[in-house]
């Protein structure tokens, strides 16, 4: 989790510029979309934000304000946008976001989710227990994002594995339109050392229910109760751990909204 940026390593300053696809701030290719080479769905990119400062892969408020920017700025219902920390199967050591379209309704556009404190909820009644902070609860996106970023920096400070995952939603699960925002925040079982490409580790695309399988046998063996037990064995320790912590903080905290 404290593993420091690497120049020598992969990293977005040796993008070339057919890899941008636009930039988002200045015009001086510090904020950008770039193509991913190895996309889950279609128009899967990275959002980089700060790209020269060289930051390694820990969220800034600056970047999931952008973040949600992008998600309201589109008229598609359809665009998701995924964090996925160190140890939490992030990919490469240096500050982005997934971004891509998800032509499917999904549970978590419009399950129910229970009060917890100060505009944050518990998702509970689902296989991978996590905190969701709502749009609609809040007066503006600053306050928004300042409750969300609180979350996610107390997982970064205390160095926990965590996945988060932005989307559209329904203010009522029986509405046609989408009329909110929520953001998903998993602590999550670290995972070290190479990547595994083939087995079924979930980061933050499968904790919201898009699965992704890298072998066919995999795909063809693996039942749901399998997917149920595997999602809940790698959040449920750690939301347990954090819950009545995290209440104290936020309960505690000066940035009240």
């Amino acid at each position: 989790m404290s593993q420091p940026f690497s120049l020598t390593g992969f990293n977005f300053t040796k993008l070339k510029q057919p890899e941008m696809l636009l930039d988002i701030g200045n015009g001086d290719s510090n904020n950008i979309l770039a193509i991913n080479d190895s996309p889950l769905e279609w128009c899967h990119s990275l959002l980089i934000m700060e790209r020269s400062k060289c930051l390694p892969q820990i969220m800034t408020e600056c970047s999931l304000h952008k973040a949600i920017e992008l998600c309201l700025l589109s008229n598609s219902c359809s665009l998701r946008i995924a964090f996925n920390s160190l140890c939490g199967h992030a990919s490469v050591n240096h500050l982005h976001w997934h971004l891509y379209y998800l032509r499917h309704e999904m549970l978590l556009e419009y399950i129910d989710v229970c009060s917890y404190v100060l505009g944050v909820h518990l998702l509970m009644n689902y296989p991978a227990k996590g905190l969701c902070i709502k749009f609609s609860s809040f007066r503006n996106i600053g306050d928004f994002v300042s409750r969300a970023f609180l979350v996610v920096n107390y997982l970064q400070l205390r160095r926990i594995a965590h996945n988060v995952y932005i989307t559209r939603a329904k203010l009522k699960s029986n509405d046609e339109m989408y009329g909110d925002v929520r953001i998903y925040v998993w602590a999550r079982k670290s995972c070290v050392g190479v990547k595994d490409t083939i087995a079924f580790i979930p980061a933050a695309c499968e904790f919201f229910g898009h699965l992704s399988f890298g072998d066919e046998d995999i795909y063809d063996n693996l039942k749901e109760d399998d997917v149920i037990g595997i999602l809940n064995d790698f959040t449920e320790e750690s939301f347990l751990l954090i819950k009545d912590q995290l209440r104290h903080f936020l309960e505690n905290t000066k940035e009240r909204i």
